[in-house]
């Protein structure tokens, strides 16, 4: 599924406004992207949010999508990289106790 700027900040956009009062409530249960297309979906929107020191708006929803992408997969029990431990070594691995989650204070924080 490709998602154009528009359709992604409307997507941000939502998320931020419904977020739900209990952090274990799944945001995306009906989501039909396979886990690998959701590790490249957050790889691509990486490649443009963090090689890319401008703060345009393309930029950061590429930043925004990359948690939104994170959140999906840590609902699938999928995790990026662990506590300590650098972000070039950072990889996507079953979520463990000292595994790295994505929340969704993220979402807000520009």
């Amino acid at each position: 599924m490709r998602l154009t700027i528009r359709g992604l900040t409307a997507m941000v956009a939502a998320v931020g406004c419904h977020l739900p009062a209990i952090a274990d409530e799944k945001l995306f249960p009906e989501a039909t992207e396979s886990d690998d297309e959701l590790k490249k979906l957050h790889h691509d929107a990486g490649d443009l949010c963090l090689r890319n020191p401008s703060r345009d708006v393309e930029v950061v929803v590429a930043c925004k999508a990359m948690v939104i992408y994170g959140l999906a997969l840590n609902e699938r029990g999928w995790c990026h990289g662990r506590r300590n431990e650098a972000n070039a070594q950072k990889g996507w691995h079953r979520c463990e106790s000292g595994s790295d989650r994505f929340t969704l204070d993220h979402l807000t924080d520009f």
